[in-house]
């Protein structure tokens, strides 16, 4: 790394470190604050702020950023260990950039997942942050978005644009059937190998059906 390189990334840490300090208190703000209806159907809005163990929010806050900033000086580096299977292809590992995003990604979750466990709430208020969180959490993994697929990408340009036009395929079987496939529906025959129960629905979700 030449000089001017090495200047303008120390400059650059030295901005990401104070990006990182206000970005904690925007976080702490959002998560203080946080209406559980709107996050989780079912679950009523928190009267109150919510409260975290001080405690164990102090350790969150220097591990992170003691993590962030480990993650922002080893940036540049041409090869990356991402334990995460997500993230374990050569097409994540070996680009600098990609290895940076899934770092981050990965850094902001675990950062996420402990504010959820530092909240000082009764057991049902807390699984319920918890699982909202983790919802979350899994959706917004930047392996869910081609413009931040790696792999994605490169699969793209390997099959010279077949993976996506499989893709959008598969994304309009799913809008005209009205749910995701999570798997070939048309090997499940009633009366074959799937059992049908007679009565009335009383009650369903899309988790089950209650039969009387």
């Amino acid at each position: 790394m030449t000089n001017s390189n090495h200047e303008f990334w120390s400059r650059a840490g030295e901005e990401f470190q104070q990006n990182l300090a206000k970005s904690w208190g925007q976080a702490m703000q959002t998560f203080q604050t946080m209406d559980l209806g709107g996050i989780l159907p079912g679950a009523e809005k928190a009267a109150t702020p919510l409260t975290f163990s001080q405690e164990k929010l102090k350790a969150i806050q220097a591990a992170y950023l003691e993590e962030a900033t480990a993650l922002w000086n080893h940036g540049l580096e041409a090869k990356h260990e991402i334990k995460d299977r997500r993230f374990s292809s050569d097409a994540w590992t070996g680009n600098p950039m990609a290895a940076f995003t899934a770092g981050a990604y990965l850094l902001n979750a675990k950062t996420m997942m402990g504010l959820a466990e530092a909240v000082e709430a009764d057991e049902h208020t807390q699984n319920k942050i918890k699982f909202a969180v983790e919802q979350w959490v899994a959706a917004s993994a930047p392996s869910n978005f081609l413009a931040f697929n790696a792999e994605a990408q490169k699969k793209a340009i390997e099959t010279k644009g077949e993976s996506l036009a499989k893709g959008i395929q598969n994304l309009l079987h799913d809008m005209q059937q009205g749910h995701l496939s999570m798997t070939d529906e048309s090997k499940f025959v009633v009366g074959e190998n799937v059992a049908t129960t007679e009565g009335a629905v009383v009650f369903e979700n899309e988790y089950f059906q209650l039969i009387e």
